[in-house]
């Protein structure tokens, strides 16, 4: 088997008729095995785009991986300097850059790969939201409403770091905290799917083990040589309450760490608006509501207020 190390990358900036500097790999029949689509310096064909749009994944060699980041940031770049692009549309191709590096993260969690391309993201993202552009709005269109595991890590993370933002942290500390936020529910990708994905109330046995996840994540993140506390202690613990009733350390108040405070409010904050096949989304105003009149023991109300004027 090959030891070759494939990396995700966003598909939809490939476009008919460029000629990309950096070889393209499709998965192969084989699992965990990928074939190789274009190569260097070939031209996209109409018949190529057509068959990008309908896969799930595009990747590069780790080894031209740079290549395809000074693609990336050349097309952001013309995309920003032209009239016709919004700042909203950035965005969306942004995050869904995002969604595809996160989906291959959860299915190979370990890969220090897809861990270094994890950072890369953060701070695209980090770079979205301190942005003169950026707006709440904007921040609610492009958020996906239907949920998934790693489309809800890039929601928290977003909402994470527009909160830290409008709060006053530094952009090194909002680095740490995307990081911790993009990486919070990674534990999960140890636990039984169906469990995961289960639609009814969780048995006591079955919530037992979801409750590993935080340290599971944080086992992981120690595993990817992650060696920040900061981000680490937030993946640990954003499911304690500040009544000392969460887990997995049941602290209370301002012994939780700032970062896993921010993480939980926005964990359920994009757990109350998101879309599942078994309910539907709550609006902005009404989830809000009920996380200060129903979870004022559980959550730091100062920072549910900050949120709250952050999304007036």
């Amino acid at each position: 088997m090959s030891t070759t190390k494939y990396i995700p990358i966003d598909k939809n900036v490939i476009d008919e008729g460029m000629i990309v500097g950096f070889d393209l790999f499709v998965s192969a029949d084989t699992d965990k095995e990928v074939e190789c689509f274009k190569r260097t310096g070939s031209l996209i064909t109409n018949d190529e785009k057509n068959v990008i749009d309908t896969i799930n994944t595009l990747y590069v060699e780790e080894s031209q991986y740079s290549y395809y980041e000074e693609f990336y940031k050349n097309i952001l770049e013309s995309q920003t300097q032209s009239t016709y692009i919004s700042f909203e549309e950035k965005s969306a191709s942004i995050y869904k850059n995002a969604s595809a590096v996160l989906n291959d993260l959860f299915m190979n969690p370990e890969t220090l790969a897809n861990y270094d391309v994890c950072k890369k993201v953060v701070n695209e993202i980090v770079e979205t939201i301190l942005d003169d552009g950026f707006t709440i709005k904007s921040l609610l269109s492009i958020a996906e409403h239907d949920y998934y595991t790693h489309t809800h890590s890039i929601n928290v993370a977003i909402y994470a770091l527009s909160l830290g933002s409008y709060i006053g942290l530094s952009q090194e500390a909002l680095s740490e905290l995307g990081e911790s936020a993009l990486l919070h529910d990674l534990g999960k990708s140890k636990i039984n799917p169906a469990i995961i994905n289960k639609k009814g109330k969780l048995t006591e046995d079955e919530f037992m083990e979801i409750q590993k996840h935080p340290n599971l994540g944080y086992a992981i993140g120690m595993k990817l040589g992650i060696k920040n506390k900061n981000i680490l202690n937030g993946i640990r613990h954003h499911h304690e309450k500040i009544d000392g009733s969460g887990y997995p350390s049941k602290m209370k108040g301002k012994m939780i760490p700032l970062y896993a405070r921010i993480i939980g409010i926005c964990d359920i904050f994009d757990a109350l608006t998101t879309r599942r096949s078994y309910k539907n989304p709550m609006t902005t105003f009404d989830a809000l509501k009920l996380m200060k009149i129903n979870m004022k023991d559980h959550i730091d109300i100062n920072l549910l207020n900050k949120m709250i004027t952050m999304f007036k």
